[in-house]
Formats: C-alpha cells, structure tokens, sequence
C-alpha cells in the first residue's frame, strides 16, 4: 500500500509539472512568461492544483462571486501566519491562471496579443491618443455681465457661449 501511495505521488508530480510545462508554454506565446512559481505562506504554490480546485467550484468568476478564496486558503494548509492568503490566492490565480482558464476550460478565443503583434495598451491615468480635446474649447464673443454683489456693489462677469463638440 505504501508503494502505490509513492507512484501516486509520483503521478501527482508528474502531472503537475506537465501542467505547468503547459501553463509556461501558454505564457510564453502570450507574452507574458514567467520562471519562478509564486511563493504563498513560504512553500511554493501548486498552480496545477488551485487550478483544478478552482475550476471544480465553476471557475475564477464564481469563487469570486461566491467569496470562496478564503476557504481555497484553507485547503492549501498554509501557515496561520499567512493572514492574506485568500487575498494571495487571487491574485496570483488572476496573473498565472486566469486567462489560461478561458481558453482551455472554457474555450473561449485567446484574445491576448500574439508576440510580434502587441495590443495597445496605455498605463493607468493615461490618456487615449483618441481623447477629444476641442470638448475643453470655448468659442463665441465674452460678453459683459453686472451682477449685483455684497454691499451694493456690482461684480463684472464675462459669459461666453459654450458649444458642443460635433
């Protein structure tokens, strides 16, 4: 018994870094690889194994919805000291498996850019080469404006025609 609990164990790994051998393959061709596997709780993740839990429970989306990667926590054992693991748990399923789960669980179109061929893509705050700058453009004459003020006192108002861009 303890022998078929060693090739089990063996197959595990086996499958596992196949998976992962897959997942840098899919990474690679995405633009995107990675070399180290991430480190939760001070052990390595086993990407292939939050993958298969994960996708058991309906995928990335539904764990989200459901508010579940705090009990994906639990399953992996991690230390007590590893107060954000669920927090960890998504993030690196979002960078090393989200995408992956797309295409090959649930088949949708690859829709990463391709090397060679890299989508546009602007930092945070940036501002699409596409933005409207005549919307900020004040056209029309200024006219002069008296309103009455404090104490009696007229204050001089400028108004202009605003339009809008077409």
């Amino acid at each position: 018994m303890a022998n078929s609990t060693g090739k089990n164990l063996l197959d595990q790994r086996r499958k596992g870094q196949a998976f992962l051998d897959e997942l840098r393959q899919f990474h690679q061709s995405r633009g995107s690889p990675f070399k180290k596997i991430p480190i939760v709780g001070g052990k390595e993740l086993d990407l292939n194994a939050l993958y298969i839990r994960v996708v058991s429970l309906g995928g990335f989306a539904k764990v989200s919805d459901k508010n579940q990667w705090a009990e994906l926590g639990e399953e992996f054992n991690f230390p007590r000291s590893c107060s954000n693991a669920a927090f960890a748990l998504r993030q690196y399923y979002l960078r090393y498996l989200e995408k992956y789960e797309k295409v090959h669980h649930f088949g949708e179109d690859d829709e990463e850019a391709q090397p060679g061929n890299p989508k546009a893509s602007l930092p945070v705050g940036a501002i699409p080469s596409s933005y409207n700058y005549q919307q900020h453009v004040v056209s029309g004459e200024p006219s002069v404006l008296l309103r009455p003020g404090n104490g009696g006192k007229f204050l001089l108002f400028q108004r202009m025609q605003l339009t809008a861009p077409l």
